[in-house]
């Protein structure tokens, strides 16, 4: 039996629900408003702080003042002023040449180089095959001493390293120490930079140094694991000491090739968490994987990037870590384009990785802790395999398993 409402109940139950609306859309404005208030006070005092800087400053400074100087320094300072090191503005040009950078696509003579205080010249780690500079005859293991015919000092050789970079149809001039001999040669720029080196080791175990994680990494290392398939490798170190750079997707691309699909834990290789713990992205894996043995090399050089594949594939049961505690750098950084040509690199998110907590803050422990002397980590790509005590643990493993 249907029961009939009185008129005068009807149009309480109106006003009353009336009255809850505007209670909780004031109280919504409110919140809003306080924020906004707060949010305004704050920056009129930044603005407040900065014009009277300003104003200071043209009214007293004896010299001309580059505006476009001024103004790229203001915005590096902002960004600089978040206190996290891996945010960072960028001018029109930077962001060029970060661009470039990302995509694999800086160009250069197909070396990987860094200063030698002990024989006063650029040491050359690595040298890309096909690249120029093995072209030219150059190795791993010689000393650059002189560039454009400028000689290598420990106060220019970071100026003189970046003559080695640069776009095709220019060239470098180039003296070197090879064996104990000395040479002079003109190297062409251009070489698209290679992120992936590899080598066997014996019959059994393969070696796989990966520098950063860009976009063309993951090609790269697809290549590496199919050279080492083919020759019958059972065994892999990966070595991703001293790498820093890279990005999350392009890390995750890569983890792809080696792990199979993600079904427990986070469900997925990697997840980025807002601070408000929203998920805002997931990076997820195929079924294709790899059943070779593998250890992953990691020191406190390992960060971001590098430390979410050395997680994850301990996380899957696919590698033990050998080394020393990673950086703790578990975030992840969005780039924002900017209307005058320059963008921001910001942090948007911490990463979870496949099973263990987040490392952002502690890094990841070894299952094998070895340490190398501070003067073996500051000459780490300058070490034989004999002295670099890290590698031979990990051979030991790879050949034990």
């Amino acid at each position: 039996m249907n029961k009939k409402i009185s008129l005068g109940l009807t149009i309480s139950l109106i006003f009353i629900a009336v009255a809850l609306a505007v209670t909780v859309t004031m109280t919504i404005l409110m919140y809003s408003y306080n924020n906004l208030i707060k949010d305004v006070s704050g920056r009129a005092g930044m603005y407040s702080g900065i014009s009277e800087i300003d104003d200071v400053i043209r009214e007293n400074y004896y010299g001309e003042i580059n505006e476009n100087l001024l103004n790229s320094m203001i915005s590096k300072g902002y960004a600089d002023g978040l206190g996290d090191r891996y945010s960072a503005y960028m001018t029109a040009d930077e962001y060029v040449e970060y661009k470039q950078m990302e995509k694999g696509e800086k160009g250069g003579i197909g070396v990987v180089a860094l200063y030698d205080e002990v024989s006063n010249g650029i040491y050359i780690s690595e040298v890309a095959d096909a690249s120029p500079a093995k072209l030219q005859g150059m190795n791993k293991g010689d000393v650059i001493t002189e560039i454009d015919g400028t000689k290598v000092t420990a106060l220019n050789a970071q100026s003189l390293m970046q003559s080695l970079e640069g776009g095709k149809l220019t060239e470098v001039t180039v003296k070197f120490v090879h064996n104990n001999e000395e040479k002079t040669v003109k190297v062409a720029k251009g070489y698209t930079m290679q992120t992936v080196y590899y080598s066997l080791v014996n019959e059994k175990v393969g070696y796989i140094k990966i520098i950063a994680f860009y976009k063309n990494t993951a090609e790269e290392l697809k290549n590496a694991l199919k050279y080492m398939a083919d020759k019958s490798i059972s065994s892999v170190i990966f070595d991703v000491r001293g790498n820093a750079d890279g990005f999350v997707p392009y890390a995750t691309a890569c983890l792809d090739l080696i792990v199979p699909v993600a079904t427990e834990g986070t469900g997925a290789l990697a997840t980025a968490v807002d601070k408000k713990g929203n998920v805002i992205e997931t990076f997820t894996s195929d079924s294709d994987s790899i059943t070779m043995s593998m250890c992953v090399l990691v020191n406190s050089g390992t960060s971001g990037s590098a430390e979410l594949f050395a997680c994850d594939l301990r996380d899957f049961g696919a590698a033990s870590l050998v080394g020393t505690t990673t950086a703790g750098n578990g975030t992840m950084q969005k780039i924002i384009e900017l209307s005058d040509g320059g963008a921001v690199k910001l942090t948007v998110a911490k990463i979870l990785p496949y099973k263990s907590e987040s490392y952002d803050g502690v890094g990841l422990k070894c299952d094998n802790e070895v340490t190398l002397t501070a003067e073996q980590n500051d000459r780490l790509q300058m070490l034989s395999l004999d002295e670099d005590a890290q590698y031979q643990k990990a051979l030991a493993l790879m050949t034990d398993s």
